[in-house]
């Protein structure tokens, strides 16, 4: 058994090329925090679900495309983009079981909009549409570890305290948001033009979640590094007191 946390990723699913995949850097930053990273396969049964979650210590809701606006009540606008119906499947089943096992989970701009769907939140399905913010605002080009707004944390709260500052330049490549977060998950912070930046757990904080991309900032960036550090640092927490 190892002695360190085993941080299961959720990543990217090409149906087409019947390919789950994951960015390097989701990878690298989880091993800087002294994790071990393990790319899950999605997939829709709740035995193997359950087995997944056996098997790690946290869960990592890594960036990708859209979540179906009917599991929080919508229809498609036509800016929404096309869903993927295996990822939400199995996102939307696994997130409620490490919830309940109280497993640490670090979600990541889709893995924020998720995790709030997974516990009743609803979005913005296009903030350009929706909110009259252009798209260039909030979905730069590359390189996308170059930070391009800034992200104002909520005073005293968890983030502030995981990363020592009050804001922070951060990197931005997303077109919906969260609009609710649900009964379940506090906002901690917003850009500057009021999109929702971050979330925790109301009761528990080793659940967070952040709409910016630290995963591409996380090797310079001490503040993103300390987001990781923190959710590694919970999972090895868990790893402990589940494993022992």
């Amino acid at each position: 058994m190892s002695d360190r946390p085993i941080i299961g990723i959720s990543g990217s699913h090409n149906p087409e090329e019947t390919l789950f995949s994951i960015r390097e850097n989701y990878m690298n930053a989880v091993l800087r925090a002294g994790g071990i990273p393990v790319l899950l396969p999605e997939v829709a049964d709740a035995e193997t679900v359950s087995a997944l979650l056996d098997a790690i210590d946290g869960l990592l809701l890594a960036g990708g495309g859209d979540v179906r606006p009917s599991y929080f009540g919508e229809e498609p606008i036509p800016a929404c983009g096309a869903p993927d119906d295996l990822r939400d499947t199995f996102e939307l089943q696994i997130i409620p079981g490490a919830v309940k096992r109280q497993m640490p989970i670090f979600g990541v701009c889709r893995g924020i909009q998720v995790l709030a769907v997974a516990l009743g939140g609803t979005l913005i399905q296009d903030i350009e549409t929706q909110r009259g913010i252009a798209k260039s605002v909030h979905s730069q080009e590359p390189p996308y570890s170059e930070p391009v707004h800034t992200v104002h944390f909520e005073e005293n709260g968890l983030f502030a305290s995981i990363t020592g500052v009050s804001s922070m330049r951060t990197n931005s490549m997303h077109h919906q948001a969260v609009r609710d977060p649900g009964a379940h998950l506090v906002v901690e912070a917003y850009s500057e033009d009021g999109i929702i930046e971050a979330v925790r757990g109301k009761d528990d904080d080793s659940i967070l979640a952040v709409q910016f991309h630290p995963e591409f900032l996380a090797e310079n960036s001490e503040q993103a590094a300390r987001i990781f550090g923190h959710f590694v640092k919970k999972a090895d927490a868990y790893r402990i007191r589940t494993r022992a």
